[in-house]
């Protein structure tokens, strides 16, 4: 038995956790757009978990940052562009108006 989530459906559900500060609307958004791509290029449903995403995943304001915390030394930090390359090489990125969402790593 399954439930299709709707975009409403997915952002609430972390509301409804207790886990809506974990990531703001356009990040959770950007993340239910990811797995519907994600579902859709593999061809295989994926089960919404908020508890779990909010482990596997985090928020950002710039890759910046994110490459920072995840101990980026040397070149990637001259830029933005560099710093979401040196991210993009080591996992998966979702990028939204506003800031990005990292699977952590």
């Amino acid at each position: 038995m399954k439930t299709i989530v709707s975009e409403f459906q997915f952002v609430d559900s972390f509301r409804l956790c207790g886990r809506e500060s974990q990531f703001t609307v356009p990040a959770r958004r950007a993340l239910f757009d990811h797995f519907e791509q994600v579902e859709e290029d593999s061809d295989t449903e994926l089960t919404l978990d908020p508890i779990g995403i909010c482990c596997e995943w985090a928020e950002y304001p710039c890759a910046l940052k994110a490459a920072h915390d995840y101990g980026s030394s040397g070149k990637e930090n001259d830029s933005e562009e560099a710093a979401l390359e040196w991210l993009e090489n080591r996992t998966q990125v979702v990028e939204f108006d506003g800031g990005l969402v990292i699977q952590q790593f």
